[in-house]
């Protein structure tokens, strides 16, 4: 019964996944991946997926895709809330109309205080570092310069057209 289920859930994680591994072929790894005698726990995956056939591709070439994507999911979504969280303490009611550029860049600010203990005065303001906002600036002003330029161009095409 249980060799079953695990067999019929291999199938369905392939489905489910979505990363282009067939099915029935990784159900076929799984069967003959069983018969397989590793090390212990600890490095049997890396094992597995190390196991070559005899042109030295992949042995299981599907099914270590599969569990390779599968072993990247989250066990938890702690993170994805904290940062929800964190998230929601910058950006408050009162700014709820913050773009997203504005919430990165005091997301940012927040982190990179927090790297400093959280304070300000131990942050060292370098000449490269004054360098590179200065260029970021400079090349906002270009782009909303462009911006208008063709917002313009636009707004006169439409109020005198050519024909």
């Amino acid at each position: 019964m249980k060799d079953s289920r695990s067999i019929a859930d291999i199938a369905v994680l392939a489905h489910e996944i979505a990363i282009g591994v067939s099915s029935d072929v990784s159900q076929a790894e799984w069967l003959l991946l069983r018969t397989e005698t590793g090390p212990r726990e600890d490095i049997t995956w890396s094992h597995y997926f190390g196991l070559v056939n005899e042109r030295g591709d992949s042995k299981y070439p599907e099914f270590t895709k599969l569990i390779k994507a599968m072993l990247t999911l989250s066990h938890s979504s702690a993170d994805a809330e904290r940062g929800f969280s964190r998230s929601g303490r910058i950006l408050g009611e009162d700014k709820a109309l913050m773009s997203e550029c504005v919430l990165d860049a005091r997301l940012m600010v927040y982190d990179t205080l927090n790297l400093y203990g959280g304070k300000p005065e131990r942050f060292v303001i370098t000449k490269e570092l004054l360098n590179l906002a200065q260029y970021r600036q400079y090349e906002k002003n270009i782009d909303d310069l462009k911006n208008s330029i063709y917002i313009a161009l636009l707004t006169d095409a439409v109020e005198n057209p050519l024909i």
